[in-house]
This record gives structure tokens, C-alpha cells and sequence, in this order.
């Protein structure tokens, strides 16, 4: 082949790599986030500028590069979308958060004549609010027979972390020297990690609250804290629906301090942040 004729190949291998050069287009990207909204009630993603990054890095990485793409992916891809709703989640908790709540409940229990109390905690994060209640009762003298509690979280990641139950300093920070000596154990990954006999009393399970049957499943409290800032009024009046419909007759709920809730005429104030069912 003369020199000619490797230039004229040369440049035809060049044009082909050209055609095939990954085209990234997320133009319309909040087709993306209505999406995630109308599944979700997430309603800020598209005002977080960095985690809208992140879902178009992960879907670049997954070889999904335009907005159309990532719009099948997730209806047909459940491992992609639950990646999606992952990084769209923010998981940020510590032990003992808005404690005084916490308080109310281990007292509640401590007084009620019901042999066992069901508790959900939605949504539970990384576990340390349902930890946080165990270790709580425990510190009173309450039999963790007592209980039944689950957590629920739309984020797979942070229900996987609350089954291991380990932790930093930094989710630590309001726990006392003593507690930390009774229900932890620094293990190989120089992690506090909680007490198996406290982990085995604790169930995590990946749910969406907008897929719940009240149904299914009934409990005597419902703590759903700082979930509702993520919603809009719409979302917030279903989320609160289901809550009380999950709410056995003089149930309570407990809401989160930066919760903003139109009460429900079902549901009475009994102290702050907690409210009673009417039958």
C-alpha cells in the first residue's frame, strides 16, 4: 500500500472514531427530576446542583449519557433506579437527635400497660435513631421485649449500614463515655459498632412511604422526623395520611422538629412534636 493510500485509510479510521464519539446530552434534565419527584415526593433535586452531578456521573459511569437514556434506564432497571434514589437521598443522623422526644417515648412505655409496643421509624436513616431508642430503654430498665421496632428508608445504602450498625465519632458525639463502654464495641474497622444483642431486637427494611398498606401493618408510634422538608404540600398531606392510616386507635405520632404538618383533625397534640389518634 502506497503512502497515499495509508493516509486516505488512516483518515477513514479517524472518521469512524469521530462518529462514534459518546454524545453526553442531559439537556432536560428535570424530566429527570419530575420523574424522581412523581415516584418519590422528592421535590429539591433540581435546586441541589451537586446531586443532580452526581446522578449524571453515576449514569455516565453506568454508559447511559443523555436524558432520554436515563429516563428508561430507571423504568426499566430496577438496580439503576434504586442507585438513583440512593444518591438523591440525603443520610445525615447521630444518636440521640432531638432527644427530648425520644424521652417522651421511652417514658410512655415505661408507663403503658400494653405488654408490647410497635414502633416504626421512618425514614430510620443509617439506624441510629432506632439504636438510639434500644439503648434509651435499656438505660431505663425496659426488657427490649418490650418492643417491636423497625426502620424503613427509601436510600438500599444507608439500610445495609444500619443492619451492620457501625459508626464514627461523629455519630457518637452525644453519646456518654459509659454508654459507649455498654452497648459498643470498637471492632477491626475502628468503628463503634452496637451490641449484637441490641442489633438482633432491630429490623431494617428498604420501603417508600407511598408504597405502604396501612393494611399490612399497624404500630402503636410512628416516628417520622425531618422527612417532610424534602416534600411539598401535596406530598406532605399523603405522607401525613399514610402515617396516621399506619397509626393503630390512640397511636402517636412524633414528628421532626423541622417538619412543617397541617394537623389533621384525627390527630391531637399531646406534647411537643407528638400527637395522639383519635379513635
Amino acid at each position: 500500500m502506497g503512502f497515499f493510500d495509508w493516509f486516505s485509510k488512516e483518515e477513514e479510521v479517524q472518521s469512524v472514531e469521530r462518529r462514534e464519539e459518546i454524545v453526553v446530552d442531559f439537556s432536560s434534565f428535570e424530566r429527570v427530576t419530575k420523574y424522581i419527584y412523581e415516584k418519590s415526593g422528592i421535590t429539591d433535586l433540581d435546586k441541589r446542583a451537586l446531586t443532580a452531578s452526581r446522578l449524571q456521573n453515576y449514569a455516565k459511569e453506568q454508559g447511559v449519557t443523555t436524558t432520554d437514556a436515563f429516563l428508561k434506564m430507571m423504568q426499566q432497571s430496577d438496580s439503576f433506579y434504586q442507585e438513583v434514589m440512593n444518591i438523591a437521598t440525603i443520610n445525615e443522623s447521630f444518636f440521640f437527635r432531638e432527644k427530648r422526644e425520644l424521652d417522651w417515648l421511652v417514658g410512655h412505655i415505661k408507663e403503658s400497660s400494653e405488654r408490647r409496643v410497635d414502633i416504626l421509624v421512618l425514614p430510620c436513616s443509617t439506624g441510629e435513631e432506632v439504636y438510639s431508642i434500644l439503648i434509651l430503654l435499656l438505660d431505663a430498665g425496659i426488657s427490649l421485649d418490650r418492643v417491636n421496632i423497625r426502620g424503613y428508608d427509601l436510600n438500599s445504602q444507608a439500610i445495609l449500614n444500619a443492619k451492620k450498625g457501625e459508626y464514627d465519632t461523629h455519630s457518637l458525639h452525644n453519646v456518654t463515655e459509659q454508654q459507649r463502654a455498654s452497648y459498643f464495641r470498637v471492632n477491626e474497622n475502628n468503628l463503634y459498632e452496637i451490641e449484637s444483642r441490641i442489633k438482633q431486637k432491630a429490623a431494617f427494611y428498604q420501603r417508600n412511604i407511598f408504597e405502604l398498606n396501612a393494611r399490612d401493618e399497624q404500630y402503636d408510634i410512628v416516628l417520622s422526623r425531618n422527612m417532610f422538608i424534602y416534600f411539598d404540600a401535596k406530598h406532605r398531606a399523603e405522607a401525613l395520611d399514610i402515617i396516621i392510616s399506619l397509626l393503630k386507635p390512640n397511636g402517636y405520632y412524633i414528628k421532626g422538629h423541622a417538619d412543617s404538618i397541617v394537623v389533621d383533625e384525627k390527630l391531637v397534640n399531646v406534647a411537643y412534636g407528638i400527637y395522639s389518634k383519635q379513635i
